[in-house]
């Protein structure tokens, strides 16, 4: 088979929706019945968040979509902030060896000025200057484009122009590779309402389904294709987890930890471990971000450290894996077509192919960063089973991906 044009999107899919067939629509519409390859987060959001159904189950979600082949994007790039998230998923897709354009979502029309503002380049010294205000990193990149041209100021509305900016600033390491926004419409980013007859908001679907089930509105805002399994989903267990266990999990490690162990193992910068530790008693999960977050470090982030920190140990530090790119493509799901990528990509592809988990897979690692990098993934796998219900299974060595039989 021909795969001239193939077209790599990195998605959260938590779950597939609307917006997301809408994107698939667009970029058909645009190319052709092009394959489309996603990059999915597994076990973590880059919102430092449970996903509302496990990594296997929204790759399925995915291939009845639309979507024809779905990979695991490691969650060392998932616990990082846009730029981290947007570099490991392009990189991935670049790894494939097949992957000619990446689309991405946005929410300005005018991407000549989109790709103009990704084209510019500011010193760390004007980092620095902006960053000691107690600007975010988002609110500092703002500030600094801002001043260059007051028009870039617009670009900074919506998370989705954050996360395309941080795509195309990925992609300039990949000249081949070209972008193709798709504008979005419907709901911000973010809204708490499910509107009929507009595109929906993950976040409202997400509150809809956790807090009330497959509703009309919920229906509405899903795929047809897609109701049977989540359907099947919401039978075979109802969707959240044990906030308790998190809590008291997050506590004991902290409280038999040190600021310095912080330091050591994930992504801490300016004293904030000390931070962190200082509020290590503030009661919960939640109770620490807050007690932590401020205009400077937003809750998202302080999210992201809780959870690296989880995952982290002294033989295997989050901070660590994460110094080095996505080491292995894991494939989570397929089509037929993407079964025929599979084949193709094994010709092609920069990296090894992950298609099960073994005994001795971490045993056999080419690498260090490989085995690190894997090791994560198993253990964040394992702390949504544990949180979701109750027990650690190994379900990473046990499960096979998904098979869209038809399309």
């Amino acid at each position: 088979m021909d795969f001239s044009s193939v077209v790599g999107i990195v998605a959260e899919y938590n779950p597939f929706h609307q917006g997301h067939r809408h994107q698939l629509d667009r970029v058909r519409q645009a190319l052709g019945p092009v394959p489309v390859i996603a990059v999915m987060s597994g076990s973590l959001t880059q919102r430092g968040e449970l996903p509302l159904w496990d990594k296997w189950q929204r790759a399925a979600l995915a291939l009845a979509g639309g979507v024809d082949l779905v990979l695991e994007l490691p969650v060392i790039c998932s616990q990082q902030s846009a730029q981290g998230f947007a570099r490991g998923g392009v990189a991935l897709l670049a790894a494939t060896g097949v992957v000619t354009r990446v689309s991405f979502g946005c929410e300005t029309k005018d991407t000549d000025l989109l790709l103009q503002l990704a084209r510019e380049r500011f010193t760390p010294e004007a980092w620095q200057q902006v960053l000691k205000k107690g600007f975010s990193y988002a609110r500092a990149a703002e500030a600094l484009a801002a001043g260059r041209n007051p028009a870039y100021r617009a670009l900074f509305s919506g998370s989705n122009n954050l996360l395309a900016l941080e795509y195309l600033k990925a992609l300039a390491r990949f000249p081949g590779i070209l972008p193709l926004p798709v504008h979005r419409t419907g709901t911000a980013y973010g809204d708490a309402s499910l509107e009929p007859g507009r595109l929906p908001s993950a976040t409202a679907l997400r509150r809809e389904i956790l807090e009330h089930g497959l509703t009309e509105s919920a229906c509405r805002a899903l795929p047809e294709a897609e109701l049977p399994l989540c359907r099947q989903y919401l039978r075979q267990k109802t969707p959240g987890y044990d906030t308790g266990r998190l809590d008291a999990l997050l506590s004991w490690t902290l409280e038999t930890s040190s600021p310095e162990a912080l330091a050591a193992r994930i992504q801490v910068s300016e004293g904030l471990e000390d931070r962190i530790w200082k509020n290590r008693r503030a009661g919960s999960f939640q109770g620490i971000v807050e007690a932590c977050s401020t205009k400077r470090y937003p809750v998202s982030r302080l999210r992201r450290l809780l959870w690296q920190w989880l995952l982290s140990s002294e033989k295997v530090p989050f901070s660590t894996a994460a110094r080095e790119q996505p080491q292995y493509l894991r494939v989570l799901g397929f089509s037929e077509t993407g079964r025929k990528l599979l084949r193709t990509m094994k010709q092609r592809a920069a990296l090894p192919m992950l298609t099960s988990i073994r005994k001795d897979t971490l045993q056999k690692a080419p690498n260090e960063a490989f085995r690190q990098q894997l090791t994560l993934d198993l253990r964040a796998q394992d702390l949504y089973d544990l949180l979701t219900t109750g027990r650690m299974e190994g379900r990473d060595y046990r499960e096979k991906p998904r098979i869209r039989v038809s399309g």
